[in-house]
């Protein structure tokens, strides 16, 4: 039995920056992972999440690293959680 390990979502700020800086407009990005615009738009709003085989297209293309540009919603949840029960206890 697998685990379920939550969504992907991207860091919209980080996604957008390391477009830009690679010199890609949307719809340049869209043909090199061979997505279409419309969906490279939607990530970068946060209205979509890549599936895991996406992003590692979009990590490819954009010469960055899983975290750089995505995290696990669980992940991200249960960290920001136990930093707020850490600082109420304080």
């Amino acid at each position: 039995m697998s685990k379920r390990t939550g969504l992907i979502r991207v860091k919209s700020d980080e996604f957008i920056r390391a477009r830009v800086l690679k010199g890609l407009s949307q719809r340049e990005l869209a043909q090199v992972v061979d997505y279409s615009v419309g969906y490279v738009s939607q990530l970068e709003r946060g209205i979509s999440h890549p599936s895991p085989q996406a992003a590692q297209q979009f990590c490819n293309a954009l010469d960055k690293p899983f975290d750089a540009l995505f995290y696990l919603d669980d992940v991200y949840k249960s960290e920001h959680y136990q930093m707020g029960a850490t600082s109420d206890a304080t």
